[in-house]
């Protein structure tokens, strides 16, 4: 990320909201073969268990991450200890509905990590001593929120509203030289996909594929997006979408 060094965050405290499983999940690996400090935040205690065990034993605390003062709160901790280099938020579940018939309560689920989580991880490293100046955070987008399809109302706007924060964001930590940036991931293969591709039938899923020219990603892409945004070699970008979708745009 930095040339020609092989741990590039070495010395580097990263948080992964959202680690316990899929994109957080492969961030981790990735970021801790890199040299990175980790704190590993989810909901599953034993899951976090495991990829700290997997990484070498890295910090690890099970936030609900559906809350923005929970979140706010959780990364204020993690920087009493000292400030926070880099922040991967890649909590949430996904939703496909008609609108017809999504309930409240799975809206209230649907913005709570994916949104509300986001926002309390805005506020705290808004806060001087939580964050590093010049350091970076990545949150997670979706093609959802630029192409509509069936199904995905409500999804789709939580989406929207995450890349709006990251724009806001960017300007208003950009006198910190602070990078907020997001990436708008197509389909990728984790176990909410598999969810999704059970739940629906195969000529559906194929069609979906179909809108993917290189077919549907993999965790590993999505991870080594983040660490380029987390890293140094990302200096002069800040507030964008950047797509990892197999090119699901281009179409």
């Amino acid at each position: 990320m930095n040339g020609t060094s092989s741990r590039p965050f070495a010395g580097k405290k990263i948080v992964i909201a959202g680690a316990s499983s899929g994109l957080g999940r492969a961030a981790a690996l990735g970021l801790a073969d890199s040299g990175a400090q980790l704190v590993l935040l989810g909901r599953n205690e034993e899951r976090l268990r495991d990829i700290s065990e997997r990484t070498g034993g890295h910090r690890w605390m099970v936030v609900d991450l559906a809350s923005d003062d929970a979140a706010d709160d959780a990364i204020r901790a993690i920087a009493v200890d000292g400030a926070i280099n880099g922040i991967f938020h890649s909590a949430g579940i996904s939703l496909v509905a008609p609108m017809r018939l999504t309930k409240t309560g799975q809206i209230q689920e649907l913005f709570g990590a994916a949104v509300f989580g986001a926002l309390g991880v805005a506020r705290a490293i808004s806060r001087k001593n939580v964050m590093h100046d010049h350091g970076s955070v990545v949150f997670m987008s979706s093609v959802s929120a630029l192409r509509g399809r069936r199904g995905m109302v409500a999804y789709s706007a939580s989406k929207a509203a995450t890349s709006g924060m990251v724009r806001a964001l960017a300007v208003e930590l950009a006198d910190r030289h602070i990078r907020v940036n997001a990436i708008t991931a197509g389909a990728i293969e984790t176990e909410m996909h598999h969810d999704f591709a059970n739940s629906v039938s195969e000529e559906m899923v194929r069609n979906y594929r179909n809108l993917h020219p290189l077919g549907f990603g993999r965790a590993e892409d999505v991870a080594n997006a983040v660490m380029f945004l987390l890293s140094d070699a990302s200096r002069w970008i800040t507030g964008i979408d950047l797509p990892v979708d197999g090119g699901y745009a281009a179409k």
